[in-house]
C-alpha cells in the first residue's frame, strides 16, 4: 500500500478511503504537507482565485508545488489540467505564466507508456479525461496520480472518484494514486 515515493517516506500518516461502485473500498495513501504562502508581488491571474504559494522563491499554485516535490525526488511530473478540454488530453504544465489559462505553455508528456496509461484510463472513464488527477508523476516504471486538496476547503469530486475507479480497472493499484491534502503557513 506504499507509493514508493522518496520524499514521502515517513510522511504517509493516513489513507483516504474511496468506496467503489462494486462496494469495495480502495485505501489511497494521503500526504499532508504545508506550503509557505507567497509573500511577493500579487499575480494578475490566479486561475479563479487559487492560493498562491512560495515554491523555491517563485509564485506557484499547489499543483505546481506538488509536481516540484516529485521532481526533487527524481520523478518527471506535470500539472494535468482538464479545464475546458472536454474529451481532449489535459493541458500538461510545468509552470504558470502570469497570463490567462489559454496562454499557458503545454508541455506534452513524451513517454509513450505514460500516455498509453492515460488513454486507457480515459477510455474506461467513458472516453473522457474529466476527473484526471492534478499531478502525473513517473520515474522508471512507477506512475503516480496525485490529487491536490486544500485542507478543510476542498473535497474529492465524483469525477475524480470515477477517474480513480477507471485507473484501478486499467490495472493500477491504490498505491499509484495519492491524495495531497495541503495547508499553508506564513
Amino acid at each position: 500500500m506504499s507509493t514508493n515515493v522518496g520524499f514521502l517516506k515517513g510522511h504517509i500518516s493516513s489513507h483516504e478511503p474511496f468506496v467503489l461502485s462494486s462496494g469495495a473500498t480502495a485505501l489511497v495513501p494521503k500526504y499532508e504537507p504545508t506550503f509557505k504562502k507567497w509573500g511577493g508581488p500579487l499575480l494578475n491571474n490566479t486561475f479563479g482565485g487559487k492560493a498562491v504559494l512560495d515554491v523555491s522563491g517563485s509564485p506557484a499554485f499547489a499543483e505546481l508545488a506538488i509536481a516540484e516535490l516529485f521532481r526533487r525526488a527524481g520523478f518527471s511530473a506535470r500539472w494535468a489540467e482538464t479545464y475546458g478540454r472536454g474529451s481532449r488530453l489535459p493541458k500538461f504544465m510545468l509552470s504558470w505564466n502570469d497570463t490567462s489559462y489559454g496562454e499557458q505553455d503545454d508541455c506534452p508528456i513524451g513517454e509513450c507508456w505514460v500516455m498509453d496509461a492515460l488513454r486507457r484510463i480515459a477510455e474506461l472513464n467513458g472516453g473522457s479525461y474529466s476527473g484526471c488527477w492534478d499531478v502525473i508523476a513517473w520515474k522508471g516504471d512507477r506512475l503516480v496520480f496525485a490529487e491536490s486538496k486544500r485542507s478543510k476547503k476542498d473535497r474529492i469530486r465524483d469525477s475524480q472518484r470515477h477517474w480513480l475507479e477507471a485507473g484501478l480497472k486499467s490495472g493500477l493499484a491504490p498505491g499509484n494514486f495519492l491524495v495531497v491534502e495541503w495547508d499553508t503557513i506564513n
